[in-house]
């Protein structure tokens, strides 16, 4: 097959649906498929994938208007210049370009991945978006009720795939993980890290996080806050922490090519989100075998499993965000029981082979009822 995938996401952006995009092109890139990316020129996405991806063929596109006929013609020579037998968009505005030039180009089908519910109840969603794709595909069956509910996409052409991941190519010693964490970061070498990797965006519930900060360091004095990310509430969050004077507890490591030492380093993962489809995040916290704290949101009750690997509290509560800290971070014990079941988690349900070959087995079904 050659696949080619539609982002159109903000040259600053690189988030949890361009990492799926980055797994599932190197996998089946590996199988033997001709796998094209298309996105903004200049973007982190594009980047990341240029400096980590040499395998895969990368074409850079002037994104502007989701009608524009040149870039639809642009897009409709590409797949037929490339013999391309399946497109995947993934915004509307990638749906609206990579549908109407796949049904210029006579050829490919459309597969429409969504990983938040960008779905919308109006005319053009209910009269046109139908008419541009031929499957849909989504990491949980949570979105899945979401996407389905404005009642336009048909329950059957959407398919549950959960992500998986593959296993770390370099072998990481959790002791010297430990170790040299603090040691970068200037942390006492007894400190207790809870990592938090996610965008500064309101549905991430950094702020839920804050507001609990102070009961949580006056019980724990050497627990410290490690974030990964970026985004538009950065600065909001660092004043919020410097009101509190919490500014010592706080570090913020930004956007990390390579996370492996910060996970492997940390003690346990907090996810505060307050709406999260799946939690692409958690899922790397797990293969690190971090135990969870996280809110029972979206799909994150599919990806973890409560009192097994994590520890879940009602989305925005302040009050149950800290008890569920408290309870992971009072027992070194809790925390080596939540880790192995993390870990084995990941390993037995969310398997990066696995993931590949459901969506390999998709996208052949998707042509094979193309050729009737």
């Amino acid at each position: 097959m050659n696949i080619l995938f539609l982002n159109s996401i903000r040259e600053e952006i690189y988030g949890g649906m361009e990492e799926w995009i980055r797994l599932v092109g190197a996998g089946l890139a590996a199988r033997g498929h001709g796998l094209f990316v298309m996105g903004r020129h200049d973007s982190e996405f594009l980047r990341r994938l240029r400096s980590s991806e040499t395998h895969l063929n990368l074409l850079s596109l002037k994104i502007s208007g989701d009608f524009n006929p040149v870039t639809i013609g642009k897009v409709a020579r590409v797949m037929k210049k490339n013999s391309i037998d399946i497109v995947v968009a993934n915004f509307n505005k990638d749906l609206r370009i990579g549908g109407l030039a796949a049904r210029l180009a006579r050829r490919p089908r459309v597969v429409w991945s969504i990983g938040i519910k960008i779905t919308r109840d109006n005319w053009i969603h209910r009269h046109l978006t139908p008419q541009l794709f031929d499957r849909v595909i989504v990491p949980s069956e949570s979105l899945k009720s979401q996407i389905i509910s404005d009642q336009y996409i048909k329950s059957d052409t959407v398919e549950v795939i959960p992500i998986g991941l593959k296993a770390n190519e370099i072998a990481i010693d959790k002791m010297t993980a430990l170790r040299e964490l603090r040691h970068r970061y200037s942390l006492p070498a007894d400190a207790i890290v809870a990592i938090t990797s996610a965008r500064f965006v309101e549905q991430k519930g950094h702020q839920t996080l804050i507001e609990a900060a102070p009961t949580i360091v006056r019980l724990f004095p050497r627990l410290y806050f490690l974030w990964l990310g970026s985004g538009p509430l950065e600065l909001k969050l660092k004043a919020r922490i410097r009101e509190l004077n919490l500014e010592r507890h706080f570090i913020f490591a930004g956007m990390l090519d390579d996370l492996n030492l910060e996970l492997f380093g940390a003690d346990f993962m907090i996810h505060p989100s307050v709406d999260e489809p799946f939690g692409l995040a958690i899922l790397e916290g797990m293969r690190s075998g971090l135990p969870i704290v996280a809110g029972r949101a979206g799909g994150i009750p599919e990806v973890v499993r409560e009192g097994e690997n994590a520890v879940l509290f009602k989305p925005g509560s302040k009050e149950e965000l800290t008890a569920a800290v408290i309870a992971v971070a009072s027992s070194e014990e809790t925390r080596r029981q939540l880790s192995a079941e993390s870990l084995r988690r990941w390993q037995t349900e969310f398997s990066y082979e696995i993931m590949l070959d459901r969506i390999e087995n998709c996208f052949q079904n998707l042509i094979s009822q193309g050729k009737n």
